[in-house]
């Protein structure tokens, strides 16, 4: 008896704790957790008393007090399988109420038994053992309540089963807590089938005081309630991305308010169906093979909200090496979207403006250098060669120059960064820029394959402005090579010719704006244009051997396969 005074303790003890924790307004599994602990509670408690009484009455009667705990524990515990394990819960919400009508029956009939003795058709009272003992000739009504409580108690055994068999894990809380529901299970068929000492006493209760001291252990020390259904509440429930997870067959299980709301759904409406029924623009970005990747891409989904822009997120949800469903997150970026759409047509008329602009500018500039030209011509032949007045003309005709090669840099300045970073081939942009030097008889080296990098689009004219750069400052250039090689990680990418070199007190500054022989605009681009993405650029020739520029790529930002030193000699 004591250790069933004990089950009624622990039993309640749990049920005072989950309340504490849970709030089981909103998390449903809780309320039916602290109703199990109680109907435990109740029946230990009185079979204790069923024991301990002499009288066959007082016997009797202790077992009635017993049977609200007795018929009810199997029905609480099957609504709390079902709820925490996520199993037919639309069916089972619906139909809530009609699980309790049985055992209602069961208890009704019990304290009615004396009347119509279809319950129990006799007991009678054994007392050649040590204690006396209530034996019970069970009527037909104990059978079908018997079949209903077994199948509760088993059914929620499976909810478990078969959530451990869809995650591929097996927790120490999760097993345990079936373990336990296992124990009394077989108590009672030990009970029923007559076995051993068993015949006359039913162990059952016995058995549920391991089962509360396994479920206690287990709550405290793995906090088993509070795993995926808390955590599910205070995070997906909450997050602001949409959240849906789909089986093999794209049918929907589990979704958040977010996605609903996108839907124009109810949860009851949307859990089953089909992810086509609720989003027909994420069938094409659902891949045919869900044992795919993570990966992710951007969509847009008409629904009441209007037309939304979303970066979906796809990844397979396995068990071992079996895919059991896919996880899809809806990141909202509407307002981004809408920002930069707006950001792009203002750079449009932007660029425009500057377009008409530059036009007119050059169109007076050319109007200028065509005048200075005629100047020149009228001028006597004497006066054209005072030195003073050729240095004038040389000085002005410079100036003209430099404001068109200014206007013209502007040209390329603006288009910096408009146009998203994209992954190119080194080789093949290297190949193009080399192409338009193809008649002034320079030979490039320029290997095939190599890596790719992530890089601004105008990665074009940095390799042209480099090639411009060694013609134009190299003197006596007929060679440029191009070659790849990995370090530490990054990428260099290097660009050598065969001409004079720059000189030890200019290496630092080339790079700078209007530092050079002409405009100095040329390399200043250059670094503009890859600082974009992160890379990084630098000379690191020697004087009278060439000019060597290297540019670095970040981890990340470059893919493909390098070997130690990929270069090729044969000319392009």
């Amino acid at each position: 008896m004591g250790g069933l005074v004990f089950s009624a303790v622990v039993s309640v003890f749990l049920a005072y704790k989950a309340n504490l924790v849970f709030d089981y307004r909103k998390v449903r599994f809780a309320r039916y957790f602290i109703l199990t602990m109680l109907c435990m509670a109740d029946w230990s408690i009185f079979f204790a008393g069923e024991l301990g009484y002499v009288d066959a009455k007082f016997k009797f009667f202790s077992t009635c007090l017993s049977y609200p705990g007795n018929a009810f524990v199997s029905t609480m515990w099957f609504l709390f399988a079902a709820e925490y394990c996520g199993v037919a819960l639309k069916f089972i919400r619906r139909f809530e109420k009609a699980f309790f009508i049985l055992p209602t029956l069961a208890v009704l009939a019990i304290f009615t038994n004396s009347f119509h003795w279809l319950y129990y058709s006799s007991y009678s009272l054994d007392t050649s053992v040590a204690f006396p003992i209530i034996i019970y000739d069970h009527g037909p009504l104990f059978w079908i309540i018997f079949v209903y409580f077994f199948s509760g108690t088993l059914l929620g055994i499976l909810f478990f089963i078969r959530k451990f068999a869809y995650s591929g894990v097996y927790p120490i809380p999760q097993v345990g807590i079936v373990v336990g529901v296992l124990l009394p299970l077989i108590g009672t068929l030990l009970y029923l089938g007559d076995v051993g000492p068993f015949a006359f006493i039913d162990p059952t209760p016995f058995l549920f005081t391991i089962t509360g001291l396994i479920i206690f252990q287990l709550y405290m020390r793995n906090e088993f309630l509070n795993l995926v259904p808390i955590a599910r509440d205070n995070v997906i429930e909450t997050m602001k991305d949409g959240y849906i997870v789909t089986d093999t067959e794209k049918r929907i299980i589990d979704v958040n308010p977010v996605v609903l709301e996108l839907a124009g759904k109810t949860r009851d409406k949307a859990l089953g169906r089909s992810l086509e029924e609720l989003f027909e623009e994420l069938i094409d970005f659902f891949p045919e093979d869900t044992d795919k990747g993570p990966f992710s891409r951007e969509i847009s989904i008409t629904s009441g909200m209007g037309m939304r822009f979303f970066r979906t997120g796809f990844s397979s949800i396995s068990s071992g090496e079996n895919v059991r469903g896919a996880l899809v997150v809806l990141h909202d970026i509407t307002d981004a979207y809408r920002y930069g759409e707006a950001l792009k047509q203002a750079n449009q008329k932007l660029n425009l403006m500057s377009n008409i602009t530059r036009h007119d500018l050059l169109n007076q500039v050319n109007v200028l250098s065509g005048y200075t030209e005629l100047l020149c011509e009228m001028l006597p032949e004497d006066l054209r060669a005072e030195p003073r007045m050729e240095r004038y003309l040389k000085n002005f005709k410079k100036g003209i120059e430099t404001i068109h090669d200014q206007i013209i840099f502007t040209r390329d300045y603006q288009d910096l960064g408009v146009v998203a970073p994209v992954w190119q081939s080194v080789s093949g942009v290297a190949k193009e820029a080399a192409f338009s030097f193809s008649s002034r008889g320079i030979k490039f080296s320029i290997p095939d394959g190599g890596p790719e990098v992530f890089a601004d689009p105008l990665l074009t004219k940095v390799f042209y402005n480099l090639f411009d750069n060694a013609l134009a400052h190299g003197e006596k250039v007929s060679e440029i090579f191009v070659s790849f090689r990995e370090e530490g990680g990054k990428a260099v990418i290097e660009v050598v010719d065969n001409g004079t070199g720059i000189s030890m007190d200019m290496k630092d500054t080339i790079f700078e704006k209007s530092v050079g022989k002409n405009t100095g605009l040329g390399l200043f681009l250059i670094k503009s244009i890859l600082s974009i993405t992160d890379l990084e650029i630098k000379e690191t020739g020697i004087e009278g051997e060439g000019a060597r520029f290297e540019i670095t790529v970040p981890p990340g930002n470059w893919r493909g396969s390098i070997s130690q030193r990929q270069e090729a000699r044969q000319p392009v």
